[in-house]
């Protein structure tokens, strides 16, 4: 039976890390915001339960609405690295969206979905959205039933979703809360990786230009892409090798390009 490839997504905060221990029964993931950008693009934990076994990859999401250069370009290296290694390792079988329940920030929350869902996996890869922090409500799903409209107004569609606390060693009047949230998650991601047909997604020829272009669409800040700037962006701040470095500077710009049908 094969590894199934699961992305955790969503802003720092969201409990993307407890997520992880969630799922895996154990302290796999350190809850403290530690990933840097470029140098840690994501972290990978091999998970098991029920007699299937998983990879989840713990990202980085976007902060800000308002991006700069330096923003813009850590989101098209992230995601190339990303694809590139899962194209050869089966493919994604499942992006799972973390989200805060009662997060003001929801055009950052937009952006990620859209950078994710429909722009790094072109709406081909099934979504399940995390809403966490609901440790509070006895009743967790009735907070997705009074808020449900919230996400429909920004356009965030999903294949299905879930409402719980991914907080460990509550009181024990709340600890229910979390073994019933474990119950839920681990149904769902099985669901929609084993339980389905498909193959995982890759992003095959061509995907890396239509990426570039696409994520022009989000809400950037003024900056013109000047090939020095971005070499030496790429190389100096991210570590990249110089000639590859180069490679996907002129790919950036390209794509840039063509999505703006401006000269940069």
């Amino acid at each position: 039976m094969s590894t199934k490839n699961v992305v955790l997504f969503g802003e720092t905060g969201a409990g993307k890390s407890s997520v992880v221990n969630l799922m895996a029964g154990e302290e796999k993931a350190a809850t403290s915001p530690d990933m840097q950008r470029c140098t840690m693009t994501w972290k990978e934990y091999p998970i098991a339960f029920d007699g299937y076994e998983y990879r989840v990859f713990d990202t980085i999401g976007l902060q800000d609405p308002h991006l700069g250069v330096d923003d813009y370009l850590d989101a098209i290296v992230n995601a190339r690295n990303l694809i590139m290694k899962l194209d050869d390792e089966g493919g994604i079988d499942l992006l799972l969206f973390c989200v805060r329940a009662g997060s003001k920030g929801l055009t950052t929350v937009q952006n990620n979905y859209r950078l994710f869902h429909e722009w790094l996996c072109e709406k081909k890869v099934p979504i399940v959205l995390v809403l966490t922090g609901l440790e509070g409500d006895n009743n967790m799903e009735d907070w997705w039933i009074g808020h449900k409209d919230v996400f429909d107004k920004y356009e965030i569609s999903i294949d299905d979703h879930v409402c719980i606390t991914a907080a460990n060693k509550l009181d024990g009047s709340h600890q229910h809360l979390y073994e019933e949230s474990r119950r839920l998650v681990r149904k769902l991601v099985k669901e929609h990786t084993h339980d389905r047909p498909e193959d995982g997604w890759k992003g095959g020829e061509g995907w890396f230009r239509r990426f570039t272009r696409k994520l022009r669409q989000l809400p950037v800040g003024n900056f013109t892409l000047k090939k020095k700037d971005v070499e030496t962006i790429l190389t100096q701040r991210c570590g990249m090798p110089r000639e590859a470095a180069v490679e996907l500077a002129k790919q950036v710009r390209e794509g840039s390009h063509r999505g703006s049908n401006s000269s940069t």
